[in-house]
């Protein structure tokens, strides 16, 4: 009872944090970068290089770290799975942010790519031999979390090539591009996702 109390704990902390911070801090920070320039900002708690802004950049990645942690130790499943997320996913997005985000490098942009067209395929044939022999209503919660896949792989592509825009030379001059169907791509993923989360767990609620 302990156990399940401190994974909800950790659970809400995490949303808590992630949503505080996603939510408030973003309309606070987006404020001062609409209206002050660089030399302002420094002077302000958001400066880029302030403990506030750093708190920001990493609280829905540190959120989402501490509630999927939170829920590992509520199934109970193998404790290397959260010492994987607390030690091994942060150290990624850390790097990642710190170290690896700073140089545009096409060829690992392409290579990523790769990796993700071929495991959404993948995921795709992985689905179809998985699901052919189940009952309807399972094959319909199937469907709707595929569909957030197929939203997933559109926002990927587009992500991808807008990301590179700024970096090339034919596009030298040009507005920078308002990716407002990357978020719409990514809504409708995760809203599918959620859907068809959600519909399986009714369905084995009730068996």
């Amino acid at each position: 009872m302990r156990t399940q109390r401190t994974a909800l704990a950790l659970f809400w902390f995490g949303l808590a944090i992630a949503a505080a911070f996603a939510a408030i801090g973003t309309w606070a920070l987006m404020r001062n970068l609409r209206t002050l320039t660089m030399e302002q900002l420094d002077a302000t708690v958001w400066a880029l290089d302030s403990p506030l802004f750093r708190l920001w950049a990493f609280s829905v990645p540190l959120g989402a770290i501490l509630a999927a942690i939170g829920a590992f130790v509520y199934v109970k499943t193998r404790a290397v799975f959260s010492w994987i997320t607390a030690v091994g996913v942060l150290g990624a997005v850390i790097a990642m942010v710190i170290v690896w985000s700073r140089v545009y490098n096409a060829t690992l942009f392409g290579i990523g790519g790769g990796i993700i067209l071929i495991s959404f395929f993948a995921i795709v044939w992985i689905w179809m031999k998985q699901n052919a022999g189940r009952g309807v209503q399972e094959k319909t919660a199937a469907s709707v979390k595929l569909i957030g896949y197929i939203f997933w792989i559109d926002a990927s592509w587009f992500l991808c090539g807008e990301s590179g825009i700024p970096h090339l030379k034919a596009f030298e001059g040009a507005p920078p591009p308002v990716p407002i169907e990357i978020l719409v791509f990514l809504v409708l993923g995760w809203v599918f996702l959620l859907a068809g989360n959600y519909q399986e767990w009714r369905l084995r609620s009730s068996q």
